[in-house]
């Protein structure tokens, strides 16, 4: 690249250019990672909505099975259908003569009998009432009628039933079970029709009411609400959706009369859950497919899973309106990333032109950076040997010698193997230094090292601990193998002397050696050692002595903390 190419690419139009491409590509690429987080959201809150919708219609199914049982047993009691059977004499004229129908029926103390049997009933099996209704719709017993005359007074006994939408069926001789407002008491509730037959013969119904208030668990969750089978939400957890009707509902198609009977009412707004159409105005990001599933309400700006479920063994449904939780996050989360990945880029971009120009004004220092870098890489290997290896000897250093002991002492316990160290002393080493310089003493160690080298095996360890002293370490050996390693050694060193010493240069070598105990720690197998060495040099020097690991003896000597 050129400097005329730097100068096109860096221009006002083009730098536009930039920042317009890299606001493009971010806005892709936020797209994608929040469309990965919204698909996460939709998968993790539509198992719980769908749990949550399902348990609710498992919970309807239950209780309504267990108060469909109570009616329908006590249609086949034997109480119950004689009863049915001695009032089939009450029968309607007209609305006249309920009152006088009702206080024979309350003064007959079969009825009355029947009525208690009712109430006792009612009082274990959780439902808010129950009565029986004649072959010819009168009610003959009720379980509000005891106790109380002006209850009784206001029960159904003697009341013409036949207009209740619930017995249309029973009468017919069909079980019936259907939702209702009371017409006396104003109160919602399943209305619960069970015939009873004798001989095969319909004698009347058994009619039992539960009242939506026993019933509230159902709603238990937001977002929760149960329709009847005209579309109608007769339970909701917001209570102000309550008497709403569902899109297209069966109840737009009843008559005034009907709604009434049933409802107490006559309108039914209609309850707006449809595709949110706000998803993609508001959120372009979302896939036409994701939008699809989400629904609005009008009560609710934030968009929705929706989930129903019928076939209760009821006219009930079950549904749930269930807000997306993450949706504000989702928007925010959005504008972020968008932000972000543009100013990723942006830098990126920004990052590359400085390295192109840096890279154009620079070339011709390369090859001397690269040089540099090889000369301190060169020097940082030879650092790293150094800090090993004693520079003179070429033997490992004090440092990486203790280092080699700890880590050989760890393995000889873990294996259950010996393991012996010696400290080695050359002889009369300042002599040397005093009669033949300097240069002579490094000869001599050097030439002990090689010594060493040439003696022992690839896996011992020779250290150079301070001036002429050398620690050697003989991993896998007794003390008895150990003494004869180094005994060796030693007679080594004095048979072979060294060419690059004067003639009259004698080396010998002094070395105390031990073997590891159990509980032995690097000190204390290294102080032994040292007191073996003290042993040696007081018992005339060039000489071995070996301190077995379980010695007790006193030092004979200070030993100097080597740590």
């Amino acid at each position: 690249m050129n400097r005329t190419t730097l100068r096109q690419v860096t221009g006002p139009v083009g730098f536009l250019l930039i920042v317009l491409v890299c606001w493009f590509v971010a806005g892709m690429v936020a797209d994608r990672m929040v469309q990965q987080e919204l698909d996460a959201a939709l998968r993790s809150q539509r198992q719980m909505s769908t749990s949550i919708v399902d348990n609710m219609a498992e919970v309807i199914a239950s209780d309504l099975a267990m108060s469909r049982a109570i009616p329908a047993t006590m249609a086949e009691m034997d109480v119950v259908q004689r009863a049915l059977v001695q009032s089939q004499n009450y029968a309607a004229n007209d609305a006249a003569a309920e009152p006088a129908m009702r206080a024979a029926l309350l003064k007959d103390a079969r009825m009355t009998a029947v009525s208690n049997f009712l109430h006792d009933a009612q009082g274990f099996s959780g439902l808010d009432q129950i009565w029986l209704v004649n072959a010819n719709g009168i009610c003959v017993a009720s379980s509000n009628s005891i106790n109380n005359p002006l209850a009784a007074e206001r029960s159904f006994v003697g009341t013409d039933m036949r207009t209740r939408g619930y017995l249309t069926n029973a009468l017919l001789g069909a079980f019936s079970e259907a939702y209702g407002v009371g017409r006396s008491s104003g109160e919602p509730g399943i209305f619960i029709a069970a015939p009873s037959y004798q001989d095969g013969l319909l004698v009347g119904v058994v009619v039992a009411k539960v009242g939506l208030a026993r019933l509230r668990h159902w709603v238990a969750h937001a977002g929760t609400f149960v329709a009847d089978e005209s579309g109608v939400v007769i339970m909701a957890h917001n209570s102000a959706l309550e008497g709403h009707a569902l899109p297209d509902s069966r109840v737009t198609q009843m008559t005034r009369t009907d709604r009434m009977l049933v409802y107490h009412r006559e309108a039914f707004p209609e309850i707006q859950i449809r595709v949110d159409a706000n998803v993609r105005k508001q959120a372009p990001w979302v896939p036409e497919a994701v939008a699809g599933q989400l629904f609005g309400m009008t009560e609710q700006p934030v968009p929705s899973l929706y989930q129903s479920r019928g076939g209760l063994n009821s006219g009930l449904s079950a549904h749930l309106v269930d807000p997306l939780a993450a949706w504000p996050e989702l928007l925010r989360n959005h504008k972020r990333d968008h932000l972000l990945v543009f100013l990723t880029l942006a830098g990126t971009v920004a990052l590359a032109w400085v390295i192109t120009v840096s890279y154009v004004r620079e070339r011709r220092h390369h090859r001397a950076t690269r040089d540099l870098a090889e000369q301190l890489q060169s020097a940082n290997t030879l650092l790293s040997a150094e800090a090993r290896h004693d520079a003179l000897t070429g033997a490992v250093s004090r440092r990486y010698f203790l280092d080699l002991l700890r880590h050989e002492i760890e393995r000889a316990h873990t294996s259950n193997e010996p393991l012996c160290m010696a400290i080695a002393d050359l002889d009369h080493f300042k002599q040397i230094n005093d009669r033949f310089g300097h240069a002579a003493g490094d000869r001599a160690l050097e030439h002990f090292v090689d010594t060493c080298r040439a003696e022992l095996r690839g896996a011992d360890a020779i250290g150079r601990l301070g001036g002429e002293e050398f620690g050697l370490l003989l991993p896998a050996t007794d003390l008895a193998g150990g003494h004869e390693v180094v005994e060796r050694l030693r007679l080594r060193l004095k048979a072979m002397p060294s060419a690059k010493l004067p003639a009259s240069v004698g080396l010998s070598v002094s070395i105390g050696i031990t073997e590891l105990s159990p509980d032995d720690l690097p000190e204390r197998i290294m102080s032994r050692a040292d007191m073996a060495l003290y042993a040696a040099k007081s018992g005339g020097r060039d000489r071995t002595e070996a301190l077995p690991p379980d010695d007790t003896a006193p030092p004979a000597r200070t030993v100097a903390n080597v740590w």
